[in-house]
Formats: structure tokens, C-alpha cells, sequence
């Protein structure tokens, strides 16, 4: 399966699993939005089809429904309550991931796509989408929850 049609299962698998978070919960796009600070739009775009969704978004968005974002992304079927939890920077957290999973910057730009500008634009404050979260947690052989910090 080509990399471009990985992705978007991912991000379909957000879609279905965010429409089925919210007719589960009884909970509206609209409520969501509100909960999260995001325009109504922006959940009503990723319920409809898939989007690029931010990293402080999936947070957000599974904080909210109080579970994994393996689960959010279609990755898992574990079902567990997970406590909402504040997230580090990715920028400090991508490099403490590195380090655990013996990784240099510079043999992480060698054996992926990950030039300087990626981790300039982190450390400027960019949140990485989730076609790169899952490239990284692929590469890292970890979770989405843990590439992000939700989970120790």
C-alpha cells in the first residue's frame, strides 16, 4: 500500500471514528467545537471528509472523549478512559523521543523525509499533522499517545 493511500485511511478512519464518538456520545458538532475552540466548521470538515488534523487538535479532540489517539485515528480498538493530560511542546517532546529511541537528527533526516526545516518549523511552534505523527510513531515503533506525550 503506497504511503499517500496509508495516510488517508488514517485520516478516513479519523473521520468515522470522530462521527461515531459524537452519535455515541450524543454529542454535537457544534458542543464540540465549543468544548475544544474550534470553528464549528473545522469539526464539521473533519467529520465530512479526511482533513489534515494537528497534533494540539488530536489532543484536544481525545482529551475531550477522554480516549486514546490510537483509538481516535482507527489505529486501535482499545476502548479504555484514558485522563485528558497536558502535552509538552512537540518540539521538546520529539527530541526526548529521539533520544530514547536512539536517534540523532541527523540519523533520523537519513533514514526519512525529515530535513532541518521539519524541526525548525517545530521549534517555531508548528504542530505537526497527523500524516507525520503516524510516519514518526511508524519509524519510532511507538504510539500516537506516546509520540505526543499523552502517554508515558
Amino acid at each position: 500500500m503506497g504511503v499517500y493511500v496509508y495516510f488517508m485511511n488514517n485520516l478516513s478512519n479519523f473521520s468515522e471514528r470522530l462521527k461515531e464518538l459524537l452519535f455515541d456520545n450524543d454529542i454535537t458538532p457544534e458542543q464540540l467545537a465549543t468544548a475544544i475552540d474550534v470553528a464549528r466548521s473545522t469539526v464539521y470538515r473533519w467529520t465530512a471528509a479526511p482533513m489534515q488534523i494537528t497534533r494540539a487538535n488530536l489532543i484536544a479532540v481525545s482529551n475531550y472523549f477522554k480516549c486514546s489517539i490510537e483509538y481516535l485515528t482507527g489505529r486501535s480498538f482499545d476502548t479504555r478512559e484514558l485522563k485528558p493530560k497536558d502535552c509538552p511542546p512537540f518540539a521538546l517532546h520529539i527530541h526526548a523521543v529521539m533520544k530514547e529511541k536512539g536517534f540523532t537528527t541527523y540519523s533520523l533526516r537519513k533514514v526519512s523525509r525529515f530535513d532541518g526545516s521539519y524541526f525548525r518549523k517545530w521549534e517555531a511552534g508548528e504542530e505537526p499533522g497527523l500524516p507525520l505523527l503516524i510516519e514518526l510513531a511508524k519509524l519510532f515503533d511507538c504510539t500516537l499517545d506516546y509520540l505526543v506525550g499523552r502517554e508515558d
